[in-house]
This record gives C-alpha cells, sequence and structure tokens, in this order.
C-alpha cells in the first residue's frame, strides 16, 4: 500500500453520514507513559490520543508489500549495528526508550509480527529541550531508510518491496520529506514534514487549505495510511471507529508549538515593528490562525505575487511557491495530452472517502498561510523544503543556494520538484531590518 498525505484533498464534499463497519476496538485500554517534553499524564482525558498518535497502526500492518517482518528489523540492529543500530539512529529514528523499535515505527496493533508506521514517525522531533510531539522530524531520512532495508532484505532472499517507480522517487526526497502523490503518479511532488502545532485552532488544514477541520483532516490521514482503503466494502482493514479515532483527534487538537529559543531583547522589539511595517500580518495572522488564508497560486503568463486587498482579482492575494503541488489536483500542464491531464489519478478514491465519512473538505486555488509560531524548528522552508533559512527566503529567489547540502543529501532546486521560487516578501527590506525580522521570527 502506498502512503497518501493531505496535499491531494482539493475536493468538495457533502456532509453524508456514515454506516460500515468499524474496526474492532481491542487496544490497550492503559497507555504507558511516553517520553517527550509536552507529553500528557498516564492519568489524563487525552492519554488515549497520545497512545494512538505514537502507537497505534490502526490495523494496516496487515496489508502486504510494506515491510519485513519485525524479527528482521530487529535483527538488523544487531547484525549491521553500525548502520542500523540504536533504532536506527543513522537514519534519524527518535529513540523510544520504552520500546524495542524506535518512535513511528512499531509493531503491528493486530499483528506484532509485523511493523508499520504511525503518525508520530514524521512528527515527533528531538528538539534542543528535549524530544517534543508535534514537532517536524526534519532529520529523519525516511526514503533513505525504507531503500536501505529493502536492500536487505533482497539479499536475504526476499522479494523487493519497492517498485521502480517508487525507487526512482524516493531517491530525490532525502531528509526530512516525502511524497505528496499517489503511487500511480509518476512525477515525485516533495513535501516537508509539516509541523502539528494549534491544529486545533486552525480553520484551514495541509498546505492546500482543503481541509476545513481538524477531524476531516485526522480521518483522511488515517484512510491515506490504508484503513477502509479504498471503500468500506472492498477494505481489508476497516476504519476505525468514531470513538477510537476520535480521541486521536482530541489529542491532536491541543498541540502548541515548543518554547523558542532566546533572542536578543531589542533586535525582537524592533523585528516585531518591521513585521508590522512590512505588513507580514496580512498573510499570517499569529494569535487567530483560523484567519490565515489560503493565498492563490495564479497560473496565467507574468503573474506577480500579491498581498491580500491589493488585486480585487486576488483578494487573499497571489503567491508563486511550489507550483508542483498544484498540479495533483489543477492537472499538469508540461503532461502529454494523450495521457490524460496529468493529474493524480488517486484523487477519484478520496472523494469517495470524503463524502461516505462527511468530511468538510473544499477546493482551492492556492496554498494555506504557515502559522509562524514555533517556526525556529521546522527549518527548512517552503512546502518542499527547498530553501534552507530564514535568512535564504529573505533573499530574493534568484539569489538563493541553488544547491545546498540538508544532512548529507544534496538539495538541487533545478529539478522541478525543489522549485525554490516564490515568497519575495521581505527580500527588499534592509539588511538591519532583514537581521531584526528573523530575530523576531525566530522568538516566536
Amino acid at each position: 500500500m502506498t502512503k497518501r498525505i493531505g496535499s491531494l484533498f482539493a475536493l468538495t464534499a457533502l456532509l453524508v453520514s456514515c454506516g460500515e463497519a468499524q474496526a474492532p476496538e481491542d487496544t490497550p485500554r492503559e497507555w504507558p507513559t511516553v517520553g517527550a517534553i509536552n507529553a500528557v499524564a498516564d492519568d489524563d482525558p487525552l492519554a488515549e490520543g497520545q497512545w494512538r498518535f505514537q502507537y497505534d497502526t490502526w490495523g494496516v500492518e496487515i496489508l502486504d508489500g510494506s515491510w519485513p517482518p519485525a524479527s528482521f528489523m530487529l535483527d538488523l540492529m544487531e547484525s549491521e549495528p553500525e548502520v542500523f543500530g540504536d533504532q536506527y539512529a543513522r537514519f534519524g529514528f527518535v529513540y523510544d526508550a520504552g520500546d524495542d523499535l524506535p518512535v513511528g515505527l512499531k509493531r503491528g496493533i493486530d499483528d506484532d509480527t509485523r511493523v508499520t508506521t504511525t503518525c508520530a514517525l514524521c512528527h515527533v522531533a528531538t528538539l534542543p529541550n528535549g524530544v517534543w510531539l508535534g514537532a517536524p522530524n526534519t532529520k529523519l531520512d525516511f526514503a533513505g531508510f525504507r531503500l536501505a532495508v529493502d536492500e536487505r532484505w533482497v539479499a536475504s532472499g526476499g522479494q523487493s518491496m519497492v517498485g521502480e517507480l517508487d525507487r526512482e522517487k524516493l531517491l530525490r526526497l532525502g531528509p526530512g520529506r516525502t511524497g505528496a502523490e499517489s503511487g500511480e503518479f509518476a512525477q515525485v511532488v516533495a513535501v516537508d514534514f509539516p509541523p502539528y502545532f494549534h491544529l486545533g485552532s486552525r480553520a484551514r488544514l495541509n498546505y492546500l487549505g482543503t481541509g476545513r477541520d481538524l477531524r476531516s483532516e485526522a480521518y483522511l490521514s488515517i484512510f491515506s495510511s490504508g484503513a477502509g482503503y479504498p471503500n468500506p466494502e472492498e477494505a481489508r482493514v476497516p476504519f476505525p471507529s468514531e470513538e477510537r479515532a476520535g480521541a486521536f483527534v482530541a489529542f491532536l487538537g491541543q498541540l502548541e508549538s515548543p518554547p523558542a529559543p532566546d533572542q536578543d531583547a531589542g533586535l525582537v522589539a524592533r523585528g516585531a515593528e518591521v513585521f508590522q511595517a512590512a505588513d507580514c500580518g496580512a498573510c499570517h495572522h499569529l494569535e487567530e490562525n483560523h484567519l490565515n488564508p489560503v493565498v492563490t497560486v495564479p497560473t496565467h503568463e507574468d503573474a506577480v505575487e500579491l498581498l491580500p486587498g491589493v488585486d480585487p482579482d486576488f483578494a487573499r492575494g497571489a503567491i508563486l511557491t511550489s507550483p508542483l503541488h498544484r498540479v495533483l489536483v489543477d492537472g499538469d500542464p508540461e503532461a502529454d495530452p494523450d495521457e490524460g491531464d496529468g493529474g493524480d489519478p488517486g484523487v477519484a478514491i478520496f472523494l469517495f472517502f470524503i463524502l461516505d465519512k462527511g468530511l468538510v473538505v473544499v477546493p482551492t486555488d492556492g496554498y494555506r498561510t504557515a502559522d509562524l509560531r514555533g517556526v525556529w524548528a521546522t527549518a527548512p522552508y517552503l512546502h518542499n523544503g527547498s530553501v534552507p533559512t530564514l535568512e535564504a527566503l529573505l533573499t530574493p529567489a534568484a539569489e538563493r543556494p541553488v544547491r545546498w547540502e540538508r544532512d548529507g543529501f544534496e538539495i538541487d532546486t533545478t529539478l522541478r520538484e525543489n522549485n525554490n521560487g516564490g515568497h519575495e516578501w521581505g527580500t527588499d527590506l534592509p539588511d538591519a531590518d532583514k537581521a531584526a525580522l528573523i530575530a523576531y521570527l525566530l522568538s516566536l
């Protein structure tokens, strides 16, 4: 089963009640302590949701072709400790002191002889003050890990679990990124692991801003892992009950950004003034992220970037970042017309799920504005992770680093999936104002 993520879901949904069979609720009723700075206590009402975030595989481990058996995965740590030791630390996994497998890669909840990933895989990170739930694991080279495991599995006599197209796409990702496209889509659409901060107060979720509430987004995430896929009649793994999924949603909704490292107070104060003077708040509403708009990605020739309210034809503004993401739902202008419009063929399956579950999902014409709280912990920047630092983001796109290393992996921005253009706001500020603005942003 190829995983899919939220940027596929720019489709209109109706509110429809569902009545399909639910997954059995045979999971632990005592929730073990999770080792993280912001973890809730075992007796907290949110403890079940926290456990599901970290450990619930939703039963999708029974699906074929994902990972070798759990015994093989554990043996790798012993047979090649220099590569796979310390719970695969070399690949950026977060150590789980309460288990023999790392955060985000767990034995199946229904079949513990198999392993699969959980939601925590990409959204738990080690920060300067310790492990933080909801932070993007920017160090995790999941693509490299999957290829390395498959190589050892094949060498042991197993059949490869990575198809040729998937292999080609995995080789182009590197740390901190995954593919937003379905397995059938020929082009890799690189996406940075997003932070899970302040999700409960957002009115627009995922990069395209198509999810209008957290329940809708979380349900799509579970579905994208394989639970309930492709529909209730054909699904090998039923979709979980409202109670089970609801605990997961409740926990996600209360995660907040970590406290920022100390910055020069004078620079921060000056940076707040620059933020206001440069009208950054027209898009980034710091304490009211439900107001963050979906900024249009214009497709006409000679398009320019605009702040909201400047042009009545683009009331929510216009931005030119990461154009490949819109291709998934809008179609690809570079596609061969004899092979369709170039859109992702996996989208239709999600539409049926959206209708069946009564999810609140709407089409958009652009990208949701990022919540800047905790931005210090989320580098590199833009949806595809193509800009290494805030300093580079405040540099004109033509002068941004063309090739740079992300934990040993080269990001080549001449490749389509690594386009680093757009978001030219603030690039013409004086150097002193840029430094102050960056200090302010890093204090959020």
